[in-house]
């Protein structure tokens, strides 16, 4: 009886957890769920949208302090279009409404093949619900790939999501890239402090070499014209119904991250921006190569220079 009883547990155990993931996206994306926690106002007047980029790169309580407007850094590591918009779905079901939203263009995010768009690298299955599995479908996630991650992740959360908890309760156990915690560190604004304020010549060598292994190809070789862009037409569609005003911005990169764009792809993406009808704030070359420890990736000062000229272009 007791075998039968600890049995029946476990299995409630077991089914409570995963309702719990489904109705608490903490749980199956801490990174998105991090964020939630400090958007302490549901109405924030300015909310941005975006990668890492935005993440280092938007001082959100500097905002505050110069125009008394509350606003709040929602970017997050390795997103583009289709997670920007998975994330303004859920602040929307939340009660999160804000009055302003920025969204950050970042081209190599537009890629797309016949495997899928390059976003599903980043996003995986276990971070998401029933519903937006959907979504992800219809731009493009292999549902081979995507749908399982899923499945497994409701029956045996306790396995599938074993780095989300373990990455809650101590996360020195795990290798950084397993700890779901890039937002932990962000301030009471969503801005995370860059990592690094200096470096030295040979310093940032080694970054911009990994920053070409990781860019170069993909720039290299991609159509922005993909099912990404259909994204970011349906997030700005969304906006609309609900009145929120969107400005999509292209952030600052440095000399040799330009270098990087073939022939032709930055003039494709200013193309593709055009039509979607909002405004398009073009900050690449606001910063400098000496704002950067990897040519897009700002210390302080540049992350301080690209949110007092922004503030400026908002208010114009």
């Amino acid at each position: 009886m007791s075998f039968v009883a600890f049995v029946v547990f476990a299995v409630a155990l077991n089914f409570g957890f995963s309702l719990a993931a489904e109705l608490n996206p903490r749980l199956r994306d801490p990174a998105y769920g991090d964020k939630f926690v400090k958007l302490k106002t549901k109405t924030p007047d300015v909310l941005m949208l975006g990668s890492s980029r935005t993440l280092l790169g938007f001082h959100a309580g500097r905002v505050e302090e110069q125009t008394g407007r509350t606003a709040f850094n929602f970017g997050t590591p390795a997103t583009g279009p289709i997670t920007h918009l998975v994330y303004l779905e859920r602040l929307l079901k939340q009660g999160v409404r804000p009055r302003q939203l920025i969204v950050e263009v970042l081209p190599s995010m537009f890629a797309d093949g016949p495997e899928g768009p390059i976003e599903q690298t980043f996003l995986n299955g276990e971070r998401l619900t029933a519903d937006e599995i959907d979504t992800v479908e219809r731009f493009g996630f292999a549902p081979a790939v995507v749908r399982p991650a899923w499945r497994e992740s409701v029956i045996a959360p306790w396995w599938k999501l074993r780095f989300q908890i373990l990455g809650r309760i101590s996360p020195s156990w795990l290798p950084w890239n397993l700890r779901f915690d890039w937002s932990r560190t962000a301030d009471a604004h969503g801005w995370a402090t860059p990592p690094r304020q200096e470096v030295t010549p040979e310093e940032r060598a080694v970054q911009l070499a990994k920053v070409r292994d990781e860019y170069a190809h993909t720039l290299a070789h991609m159509d922005p014209n993909g099912r990404p862009l259909s994204a970011l037409r349906e997030l700005i569609a969304i906006c609309q119904a609900n009145d929120i005003p969107v400005t999509l911005v292209r952030m600052p990169e440095g000399d040799t991250f330009r270098e990087m764009y073939p022939p032709g792809l930055e003039e494709r993406v200013t193309a593709i921006l055009e039509p979607l009808g909002v405004p398009v704030i073009d900050a690449r070359q606001w910063l400098t190569e000496d704002d950067f420890y990897d040519g897009h990736h700002p210390f302080t000062r540049g992350a301080e220079k690209f949110t007092d000229r922004l503030i400026q272009d908002m208010r114009k």
